[in-house]
């Protein structure tokens, strides 16, 4: 090394290592894996030499970095150069603790293809081209090229602690406006839990009110907004929810969240084909989700479905190719959900009674498998006390589709003890009439058709 070399900065890589699968949301030009290391040697590391740095990453050294050494780094490193491509926990981290210790020289970079979690897609990142997961020499050139500019006009920038927070002189007066609007976002938290845990005849009602008392300022909080949209969401009805979020500040409509209810409230009040669209937008932006993808596949079956009832309704017995090409569609949507996270079971639950009715060579099997792991996977988290809303009515439709009378017996009585509302009923019935619809032909058929008749009776309306 000549002494002109110890002259230079140094820049701390931090990044995976090795071959790594290629998980999370992306987007369709994702390579299934990723070799970590040839990014690295063949892209990365002549990027930071060309712009003038000395590159380091943390298994530079031959044994595993400890942890004062990577604090070290983050620390003293003269830049810190991070890939968040991957949902990688320990370089998210890294970032966290790099922008705190440092005002400037933190700069992120990520695949074209990728999606970062919310907090750090906030952030400005560097993208560059690579749809060759081994990282062929022709894309390592072109991403070197793009780190390299990256790392030129971005050195410098602020990390964002320095900027919104430790530059702030007066540290008690910014700590007592935290403390005021914490002890404001608790008591709103508090009004909300008293709400959830009315009883069902005047919970309508009081979403109203706590609706209607909500300042426009207060509306501004993200966390506000998303808590009061998803109150009105599973108590009032969809033009409420498409109200609310019209009436929210551009950038809080901006929150996908937001965005996916407000598709799904479009949807369920009659245009299901422009949810399916915006939604699909809402996914080239920031990746596929199983919620996603579970709605998409939610408007599909809603078209499907009405295709077949005008089809029966004019006596007509061949399925049209608009009304195959909607349920090939939702099945679609609902397997690449389901694929994305198992533990996410709405998709999973949709795709057996959209088998059954498409009856392909193969589907009958396919569905029987898919709803025995329903039914586990909804006991399994009542069990363990993780109901998020959707799992007594979704372990509902699955006892039916698999055509389990006695099951489907004993959820029927607790519905009568726990009340239609806790168990989804309205927006379940639909899909316990398919269930009894597909089982016209077995021997379960009527205990079946009884059960749904007496369940529809415990509906608002009746």
């Amino acid at each position: 090394m000549g002494a002109h070399e110890e002259l230079r900065q140094v820049c701390f890589m931090v990044m995976p290592f090795r071959e790594k699968d290629v998980t999370g949301p992306t987007g369709e030009s994702a390579p299934k894996k990723v070799n970590c290391d040839a990014l690295w040697d063949k892209a990365f590391r002549p990027a930071i030499e060309a712009a003038g740095f000395t590159p380091i990453r943390a298994d530079f050294d031959t044994g595993t970095v400890i942890v004062k050494d990577m604090l070290e780094r983050l620390a003293f490193a003269d830049l810190v150069l991070a890939d968040v491509s991957l949902p990688n926990g320990n370089v998210y981290y890294e970032v966290g603790l790099r922008h705190v210790a440092r005002k400037t020289g933190c700069i992120m970079v990520a695949a074209d293809w990728s999606r970062q979690l919310f907090d750090i897609d906030q952030f400005t990142s560097a993208r560059y081209a690579l749809k060759d997961g081994s990282v062929s020499d022709e894309e390592a050139k072109a991403i070197s090229v793009v780190v390299t500019k990256a790392i030129n006009s971005l050195k410098n920038s602020p990390t964002p602690w320095h900027e919104f927070i430790a530059g702030e002189n007066n540290d008690d007066a910014m700590r007592n406006v935290f403390r005021e609007s914490a002890a404001k976002l608790s008591a709103f938290q508090a009004d909300v839990r008293a709400v959830r845990l009315s009883s069902s005849n005047d919970r309508k009602a009081k979403v109203e009110a706590l609706r209607d008392q909500l300042p426009e300022a207060a509306l501004e909080i993200a966390d506000v907004a998303i808590e009061m949209l998803y109150l009105i969401r599973d108590e009032l009805d969809w033009q409420s929810v498409i109200d609310f979020t019209d009436a929210l500040s551009k950038t809080v409509r901006k929150i996908p969240v937001i965005q996916e209810q407000r598709l799904l409230a479009v949807a369920n009040t009659g245009e299901p084909e422009a949810a399916i669209a915006s939604l699909e937008e809402l996914n080239k932006l920031h990746g596929e989700t199983p919620e996603r993808l579970g709605l998409i596949g939610g408007r599909y079956k809603r078209v499907w479905r009405a295709l077949r009832e005008q089809r029966e309704g004019e006596g007509g017995d061949r399925p049209s190719v608009e009304e195959k090409r909607s349920l090939n569609r939702a099945i679609e949507a609902y397997t690449k959900g389901m694929e994305l996270d198992y533990n996410q079971f709405y998709c999973s639950c949709n795709i057996a009674q959209l088998l059954a009715a498409r009856g392909r060579e193969g589907d009958a099997e396919r569905a029987v498998v898919v709803d025995h792991f329903v039914v586990a996977a909804c006991e399994r988290a009542i069990a363990r006390g993780e109901d998020d809303g959707w799992t007594r009515p979704t372990l509902l439709g699955a006892a039916f589709r698999a055509r389990d009378v006695r099951k489907a017996e004993d959820l029927a009585m607790r519905i009568l003890d726990e009340g239609a509302a806790n168990w989804k009923l309205e927006t379940a019935i639909a899909d316990l009439e398919e269930a009894v619809r597909q089982a016209a032909e077995m021997p379960e058929a009527e205990t079946l058709t009884e059960i749904c008749d007496d369940l529809k009776t415990l509906l608002p309306e009746n």
